[in-house]
């Protein structure tokens, strides 16, 4: 999957998270050197450590593309979305699937580098805010007959 043709944003859902092509090929590229390396222990084992550790680092992001959203380990594709309910007050974002999958966007899951509370607040409700009207703009397109709430 290439996800420079996805708009991705942090977001902390439950499950592993995604990894990338890149990640793959460096990982395999330290193994093997690693196994060219094996003459000289200190160097091996250090580049084969370092293969394990580039494979055990994940990013959790959420995966917009034109037709469809990838959060973890659940696709929606926005053909199949027939409502969004919207709750600014609590920040909570629902897809509604026409086959019942249901799909929630919480605004507290939006990490943000801020530190003082006020613009933690502020930060992660503009990245929610964005991400939602990004979300419905993408419905609208693809399911036209999608009910807005």
């Amino acid at each position: 999957m290439d996800e420079s043709r996805f708009a991705a944003w942090k977001y902390d859902y439950k499950g592993p998270g995604c990894r990338s092509r890149l990640q793959y090929w460096f990982a395999a590229g330290f193994f093997g050197a690693s196994l060219l390396a094996r003459q000289i222990w200190p160097l091996a084992i250090f580049l084969f450590v370092l293969s394990v550790i580039i494979l055990l680092v994940t990013r959790k992001k959420l995966l917009v593309n034109a037709r469809y959203l990838i959060c973890g380990g659940q696709i929606v594709y926005f053909a199949n979305v027939v409502r969004i309910e919207r709750d600014d007050s609590a920040g909570k974002l629902h897809l509604i699937c026409a086959d019942g999958n249901r799909l929630l966007l919480e605004r507290d899951k939006f990490p943000t580098n801020a530190r003082k509370t006020d613009k933690i607040a502020r930060n992660k409700a503009a990245k929610f805010d964005k991400v939602a009207k990004h979300l419905t703009e993408r419905v609208r397109r693809a399911s036209p007959a999608a009910e807005f709430t």
